[in-house]
């Protein structure tokens, strides 16, 4: 292990508290608030062990090893030693209070080094491994530390064998019941972004009322007999269930606290029965877990929430990018075409250049046309926005025929227009012309190994209906069933060079046009797609 990072050379602190506190300062804080746990919980002990049903302060000295390292070994024997001379009265002889303070450090050290090489320095609660690896180390850790302690009583001749293994449980659910709900709350507090999500929690008038309802139950629930006490326990599930699911794991482990802290106060000022108190704590063991994991729970759906939302994010970030590359390589691919012959013209003689005035202004052409392709995909990429206008469907469609002729007779296909009389629609011609533009070239390329003749029929019809249809078909190969059921999923291509986003893209614009794109079967391809008709049609 590296020197730097060994829990032996951390310095004494803890995580969320200035680092300019001095170690003294700390060990003095830890000290105090070990001493006043311990006095607090110390209640109802059994015979000569002194095992009280609820023990806060192994918490503490957990949390402190855990952050500090091995050289927080003396503070807490020393708090361990003061806390049974100052709160308990140093019943047991100087050499056996030696030792079983000496086997209480011990065992915590134990439990904390155990939690720090499965979690790492700080104890994170990311998941609920996270947390079922911290309640395992709770319970094997408490386990470990009572038989040490008992142990020692024992060895050092202080108190009988007999009633050990009964004292051990009692002991497991003492100091358990204290680590399962005081650890977490721990580490919540000295978690910034936990405490973030506390007092944003706080100036909810939500959590108001969740404080006020989980008071009123416990208070229901302790005001009466001590049996009566156990019997309506699980009524305290509700108000925890509640701010579990509300506030997650920092409210769940503040509510439980809230209610470990109201029955500490009840048992503390009441005469109960021991027994009646170690099935108290017990349930309250149940109400930890149960609110622990529920909260985790939220944390964690709220977590993958924000994840999901991340990556739809840069998922549309690079749908609009791989459409800007699809629908700039048409233009560019213009542009680079006129440019070249625009070099031709400028270097052949004078009576051969007049052409180039008309290069020159095609390319200007072409480059402004990719410009407005850039602006309206963005704005509809970002906003869903489209430019709705009049537009004449046979404009746009002898348009795209047009301008894809040429490179489409260089490959041996014709395209053919045949425009029945349509009523204008009201579109963004741009966005159309994209759309009928891909399934041209994609009609074009899909005849690359059919026979001649190769034909390409861009349609237009309106049967009165609401909708004007356009058609674009081919008499090449078709499309198969496999690719058929993938045809309008993102970056789904059949050709090598494709990118698979023209058809998505088509149907995104198609759709928020009002209309729709689809496939249909038989021989060749052939798409169509609709958009809302106007009112009137053409003559």
């Amino acid at each position: 292990m590296d020197r730097a990072t060994s829990p032996r050379d951390r310095p004494v602190g803890l995580p969320g508290f200035s680092p300019a506190l001095r170690p003294a300062t700390v060990v003095a804080a830890f000290v105090a608030l070990y001493l006043f746990l311990d006095w607090l919980s110390f209640v109802h002990a059994i015979n000569a062990f002194g095992v009280t049903p609820w023990n806060p302060q192994p918490a503490l000295a957990v949390a402190l090893l855990a952050f500090a390292g091995q050289r927080a070994i003396p503070a807490v024997l020393a708090a361990v030693v003061l806390s049974e001379i100052v709160v308990r009265g140093a019943p047991a002889p100087a050499v056996a209070t030696a030792f079983a303070a000496l086997a209480l450090t011990l065992g915590y050290a134990a439990t904390a080094q155990w939690l720090v090489s499965r979690h790492g320095p700080r104890l994170p609660m990311a998941s609920h491994a996270d947390l079922a690896r911290l309640l395992a180390g709770i319970a094997g850790g408490t386990l470990l530390t009572g038989a040490l302690f008992i142990g020692s009583l024992i060895a050092s001749g202080y108190a009988p064998a007999g009633p050990a293994p009964e004292v051990l449980l009692q002991f497991w659910i003492g100091d358990g019941v204290g680590l399962v709900v005081t650890l977490p709350l721990i580490l919540v507090l000295v978690d910034p972004a936990r405490r973030g999500q506390l007092r944003a929690a706080l100036a909810q008038r939500e959590s108001l009322l969740q404080l006020a309802v989980t008071a009123a139950v416990l208070w229901f629930v302790l005001k009466g007999p001590p049996s009566e006490q156990v019997k309506y326990f699980y009524l305290l599930f509700l108000p925890v269930v509640w701010i579990a699911a509300r506030q997650g794991l920092a409210g769940a482990a503040v509510a439980i606290g809230i209610v470990q802290a109201g029955i500490a106060i009840e048992v503390h000022g009441s005469a109960y029965e021991s027994l009646t108190v170690f099935e108290l704590q017990a349930e309250v063991i149940a109400l930890a877990i149960t609110g622990l994991f529920l909260g985790m729970t939220v944390d964690e759906r709220q977590r993958l929430g924000e994840e999901l939302r991340r990556s739809l994010h840069l998922a549309a970030a690079g749908r609009m990018a791989a459409a800007l590359a699809h629908e700039l390589n048409q233009p560019l691919t213009a542009l680079t075409s006129y440019a070249a012959s625009a070099r031709r013209l400028a270097s052949a003689p004078e009576p051969a250049r007049e052409p180039l005035g008309g290069a020159l202004d095609k390319l200007v052409a072409e480059a402004q046309r990719a410009a407005l392709v850039v602006r309206r995909m963005r704005d509809f990429f970002r906003t869903g926005a489209v430019d709705l206008r009049p537009t004449r469907c046979e404009e746009v469609a002898r348009a795209v025929v047009d301008s894809a002729r040429a490179e489409a007779q260089a490959q041996g296909v014709e395209i053919v227009l045949d425009a029945a009389p349509a009523p204008e629609v009201l579109a963004d011609a741009l966005q159309v012309e994209i759309v009928l533009r891909n399934l041209v070239a994609n009609a074009v390329q899909a005849l690359a190994s059919t026979p001649a003749p190769r034909t390409v029929r861009v349609e237009i019809a309106h049967d009165g209906g609401p909708f004007v249809v356009l058609t674009v078909r081919d008499n090449g190969p078709g499309i198969s069933a496999q690719a058929r059921a993938r045809l309008f999923e993102p970056f789904a291509t059949t050709r090598a060079s494709g990118m698979g986003m023209g058809l998505a893209i088509g149907r995104a614009i198609v759709e928020a046009h009002g209309g729709r794109l689809w496939a249909e079967e038989g021989p060749g391809g052939c798409f169509r797609f609709t958009l809302p008709a106007g009112e009137a049609a053409d003559d």
